[in-house]
């Protein structure tokens, strides 16, 4: 019965008005923000799906350039012509101690490459029976230990040793087997050729436990719930959220090895995958430099499609809920509204007339004192109520022409009765049109009637006027507003009807207010975001200069290290040469010294000659003397004498000359060797000049390599750094995608908005007070079309206007 209602069925067809009107706001709202959502989702995951990748591109980085150091360090002692094992093996030891994230820094070295003497170290500790210098530097018993290279040789096993060899640059091993510290442990390696003078003389590098690469990689949790998946380019499995999987090579028919694949051939790829505990999982791939190398590795991102959803399903229910309650409530208030102001005055009214048509004519009738239509009709049926009580009080006469007029008033009332059945029962049915139009004698049953059509005239011109508005509201026309003057339930009603539609036109400025304010701030966001980018173009640029510069100025102080290493040999020879030089002088000096005592001895000896000429002579003059005396017996004898005198005469006068000469000679003796001691002391300050001259080449030599070996591992940084720079612009522009649908997003919103009208002209149709209902729009396929093309435009700007950013990109 409660169907029956005239409140009741106002409420529930001005309810179900309003549930359509809101469905088909609600509809499009909830489209518009799932699918932003959805895309500020996906654009979250790949945002942090490429922070982890750079996080595990920076962390494999400073693994390679600690590699790279090592192979600096082991270059510029060989060319410094070291040659001590333990000087080698403390460079390998300290680099281990100083990084507690490597499992092991190693080297090894062709056959007799170090010190030529691998035959003297066969079968010693940390060298095998070959006697090659293989050091394994490793911290896998938990101390650090030195242990012999193993299966080097062969090509399957020691891919460490021949791929570098081969390739002739740092590689990056893919994950493989090795024993360490008695247990085998699964690594990767980063492994690079030792080259000197040009010449292949051995490898280097560090080793990586994937183990411990596993738990820091399991430590993040991409939007809380996710996990990180690492493959390399082969498909081997680095890091996954399975320890069990790790180290497996994945089949082709694998999804992970095809998003991977798909990965390293578009920079980037999505997919929905199945994770190893059955969830529905959406994966993000993003392919990384391995160290800075020429291989790769792929970063996978999987996050549960729950976790992606739950935001768009949270809001969408939220939404809904919210408009189901407010259409619930808004029919509450409405049919309580028509209750208390129409359904139950009728209902007593209603009773008041059946209890008066029993004879019950001291009934009391309600709602005589409101002014309204209601009043009306309790006053009406309080003239009735009246009369019959005066009918009761007449004479049989006055009785029998009561009764007369009574029938007749039965009849009318019958006529009338008929005619407010015909209103009613089209009243109940939702046609208002219908109208009282019998004409009685009785000037009340007119006014009766003319209250039962100015009541149903009421409810006609408000609910028209309602719906008229709900009509220009489904047609994006939210000008019109309820204009007639009511009373009670119905200026109610229409205050309500004016309140929502207001609230509407608010809430549709508000949106395109802030669309347009959205647009702005996206468009000053680009124009610093393409600002940025250009600086971030040349800061890359710059980079690459710097590093050029500085692979120069390495090559230079390389040079410079050799040449001052071949000054110092040259100095070396020259000072062994003026060491010689002063042992000849000293020998001469010696020389020297001989020759004057010799000199000496032999001005002695020409002094005796002379005195035995002197005497000599003496002697001859003697014999002249005693020959003379002996007269012509001694003619014979004085003329021998005279010869004998005049020999001695000749010996005395050569030995007069040769005394001179051995004199002069000693006299020149003396000053060569006073000239050379002068020029021995001389030698000798000149050899402990070149003896401090070849300690400073020397040093100036091993500063060059030092300095050679810095200059190497800042050429790294610069080309880490140089790197990053490129992944910087490379985020820019992605960026700069992002902001540019933004935009467009924006813009498109403004479409979807302006399809409303908010503001009244001139020529606005307003909803008149009136019987007649407003004239349907004569477009409103046109503008519903309008309104479906500005939702599908605005939605369409998601995946399709993304991958054409990206295609260009």
């Amino acid at each position: 019965m409660i169907f029956r209602s005239l409140s009741v069925k106002t409420a529930i067809l001005s309810g179900l008005a309003l549930a359509v009107v809101f469905a088909i706001g609600i509809f499009v709202l909830v489209q518009q923000v799932g699918k932003t959502i959805d895309h500020q989702t996906r654009n979250y995951q790949a945002a942090s799906t490429r922070a982890v990748a750079d996080e595990v591109a920076a962390s494999l980085s400073r693994s390679a350039a600690t590699a790279d150091g090592v192979i600096t360090a082991l270059e510029s002692l060989k060319e410094a012509r070291t040659a001590s094992r333990s000087v080698y093996n403390a460079v390998l030891k300290h680099t281990l101690e100083r990084n507690p994230s490597l499992l092991g820094v190693w080297s090894g070295w062709e056959p007799n490459a170090v010190d030529g003497r691998d035959v003297d170290f066969a079968g010693r500790p940390g060298h095998d029976d070959t006697g090659r210098y293989i050091p394994y530097w490793n911290r896998g018993s938990g101390e650090i230990v030195n242990d012999p290279l193993t299966g080097y040789e062969d090509a399957a096993t020691g891919s460490y040793y021949h791929r570098p060899k081969t390739e002739g640059r740092m590689v990056a091993i893919d994950p493989y087997t090795y024993s360490v510290g008695g247990a085998d442990v699964l690594m990767m390696s980063f492994s690079a050729p030792i080259m000197v003078a040009d010449q292949f003389v051995g490898t280097g590098g560090v080793d990586l436990s994937l183990a411990e690469l596993n738990a820091r990689l399991a430590e993040i949790r991409p939007m809380e719930t996710g996990s990180v998946t690492v493959v390399t380019a082969s498909g081997i499995v680095v890091a996954h959220p399975d320890p069990t999987l790790i180290g497996q090579t994945l089949p082709a028919a694998d999804p992970l090895f095809g998003l991977a694949s798909a990965a390293l051939a578009d920079g980037t790829a999505e997919s929905d995958l199945t994770g190893h505990d059955g969830t529905a999982m959406r994966g993000v791939a993003l392919p990384i430099s391995v160290g800075g190398t020429l291989d790769q590795w792929v970063v996978i991102s999987n996050v549960p499609l729950a976790t992606l959803s739950a935001t768009v399903n949270e809001t969408q229910l939220n939404i809904i809920g919210l408009a189901a309650g407010c259409v619930l409530i808004a029919c509450i208030v409405m049919f309580l509204l028509l209750r208390t102001m129409i359904g139950k005055p009728l209902g007593t009214l209603s009773a008041t007339v059946d209890a008066v048509a029993g004879g019950d004519y001291h009934s009391e009738i309600k709602g005589t004192e409101r002014v309204d239509e209601i009043g009306t009709l309790a006053r009406a049926v309080e003239v009735f109520r009246d009369n019959g009580l005066k009918m009761s009080q007449m004479t049989e006469e006055e009785r029998a022409a009561v009764i007369q007029r009574r029938i007749e008033r039965t009849d009318m009332m019958v006529a009338l009765q008929a005619a407010f059945g015909e209103v009613v029962d089209a009243a109940i049915a939702g046609d208002f049109s219908k109208r009282v139009d019998a004409r009685f004698p009785d000037a009340e049953l007119n006014a009766l009637a003319g209250s039962v059509n100015a009541l149903v005239e009421t409810v006609d011109r408000g609910l028209s006027e309602t719906g008229a508005v709900l009509a220009a509201m489904a047609d994006t026309d939210l000008t019109r507003r309820m204009q007639g003057d009511y009373s009670g339930a119905f200026a109610k009603l229409r205050d309500d009807t004016n309140a929502v539609t207001s609230k509407l036109t608010e809430i549709v400025s508000g949106a395109k207010a802030i669309s347009g304010t959205l647009r702005t701030a996206t468009s000053e966001i680009l124009s610093g975001a393409n600002d940025l980018s250009e600086r971030t173009t040349r800061q890359a640029a710059t980079i690459e200069e710097t590093s050029a510069a500085m692979e120069q100025l390495a090559s230079t102080v390389a040079e410079n290290a050799k040449m001052a290493e071949s000054a110092s040999s040259k100095a070396q020879s020259v000072s062994s040469s003026a060491a010689q030089s002063g042992d000849t002088m000293g020998e001469a000096n010696a020389a020297m010294e001989r020759i004057t005592q010799s000199s000496a001895k032999i001005s002695n000896i020409i002094g005796m000659i002379d005195d035995i000429a002197f005497q000599t002579n003496l002697l001859a003059l003697n014999a002249s003397v005693e020959a003379a005396r002996a007269g012509d017996a001694g003619k014979g004898f004085a003329v021998v004498a005279v010869e004998v005198r005049r020999l001695a005469q000749s010996a005395a006068s050569a030995s007069s000359d040769v005394k001179h000469l051995i004199e002069q000679s000693a006299m020149e003796v003396r000053g060569g060797t006073k000239l050379v001691s002068n020029a021995a002391e001389q030698l000798a300050a000149m050899l402990g000049a070149v003896d401090e001259n070849t300690r400073l080449m020397q040093a100036i030599a091993k500063s060059s390599l030092e300095q050679a070996a810095a200059i190497g591992q800042v050429n790294v940084a610069v080309r880490t750094l140089d790197e990053m720079t490129q992944h910087n612009a490379a985020l820019v522009e992605e960026i700069n995608a992002a902001i540019e649908q933004s935009e467009n997003q924006a813009s498109q919103l403004d479409m979807a908005v302006d399809v409303f009208t908010l503001e009244a002209n001139s020529d606005t149709p307003r909803v008149q007070s009136g019987r007649a209902a407003p004239k349907a729009d004569p477009q409103p396929q046109a503008k519903a079309d309008r309104v479906r093309s500005a939702s599908q435009s605005y939605l369409s700007q998601g995946n399709a206007a993304l991958a054409k950013d990206w295609s260009e990109f």
